[in-house]
């Protein structure tokens, strides 16, 4: 089936499920008494915000994700570009205490490099480097709370222009105590979030609030495709990993995002619980530009097609500024 109707169609059911979103924004989080044979575990990447427009904003946002997730008991653990804290004018004092509302909360952070370069362009030296710098502004503030600094995430989801270069920073991750933090749940949720906060910053709240229940549809939609893909590929569905990121969407519909993933089934579990599941031993061999979710990977690696991801539509992307793709 072509790409662009493959796409048109999936929209059609996500739009169908609409009213789900509206509906799962009122959802209770789980209690723990109840049945979820599903589990999941929630990243956010690029702390302390994607677009940290300054620091009352960016600190307003720190306050009311993290609170979020503390007043609903979901673990979770965020993943930092140090350069961010430069860019709006923090020293470490600063920066640390900005980053320490998540470890005052019991949240996890890891790196994610200082600069966010993109390794499938970057010399590996570089790479290194750069995992050094950003460590640098994490390690003091990670010790300081007693809290363990192991999780890495690469930026754009990229391991690597080449088999020999992907080796080598694996086994530097691993020799400076980071484990990979893969992404099973990829997605186009940064879409939606530069389209929402861009109306937010323009005081529409009717446009944020049908991007927010648009969205909600599509994480179902995400879902549900990887869902799919988890059967075909393993025969069965293992504790999945869900790439979000630090934006107002996900802080001010946090209660939606939760919502959908427990219509799901799905229980949120901390991060080291879901890769325990076997799944994620399995050999990723793939090489490429595109960022791929670990299921693609595994798919790619052995010889199947991973299918299309189901991405943002254009009027999402065009609310966001961003070109169609395709």
């Amino acid at each position: 089936m072509p790409p662009r109707r493959l796409k048109r169609i999936l929209w059609v059911g996500a739009l169908a499920l609409f009213a789900l979103g509206v509906r799962a924004a009122t959802l209770e989080t789980p209690t723990s008494g109840e049945p979820h044979p599903r589990r999941v575990a929630l990243t956010f990447d690029d702390l302390p915000a994607v677009r940290p427009v300054d620091l009352a904003n960016t600190l307003a946002l720190t306050r009311a994700l993290t609170s979020g997730l503390r007043a609903r008991g979901v673990p979770a653990v965020g993943f930092v570009n140090g350069k961010k804290l430069a860019d709006l004018g923090l020293g470490p004092a600063e920066g640390g205490a900005l980053l320490d509302t998540w470890l005052a909360g019991g949240l996890e952070l890891g790196n994610h490099t200082f600069s966010h370069p993109w390794f499938w362009n970057t010399p590996l030296d570089s790479m290194r480097a750069d995992v050094l710098r950003g460590e640098a502004v994490l390690r003091p503030l990670c010790e300081r709370r007693g809290k363990p600094l192991r999780w890495f995430r690469h930026p754009y989801l990229n391991t690597g222009p080449d088999s020999t270069s992907k080796a080598a920073f694996e086994s530097f991750l691993a020799e400076h105590g980071y484990r990979v933090a893969p992404v099973t749940f990829d997605n186009d949720e940064y879409v939606y979030a530069r389209a929402y906060e861009l109306a937010r910053e323009r005081g529409d709240r009717a446009a944020c609030d049908s991007l927010a229940a648009h969205y909600l549809g599509y994480l179902d939609v995400i879902a549900a495709h990887f869902e799919e893909l988890s059967l075909r590929l393993l025969g069965r569905e293992p504790a999945q990993t869900l790439l979000l990121h630090a934006n107002w969407l996900n802080a001010e519909r946090l209660d939606g995002v939760l919502g959908v993933l427990q219509a799901r089934g799905y229980r949120v579990v901390p991060l080291e619980e879901a890769l325990e599941d076997p799944a994620y031993g399995l050999p990723d061999s793939y090489i490429g530009r595109s960022d791929r979710s670990w299921l693609e990977r595994w798919a790619v690696t052995r010889g199947e097609d991973p299918g299309e991801m189901p991405v943002a539509p254009g009027w999402v992307r065009r609310a966001a500024g961003l070109k169609e793709q395709g």
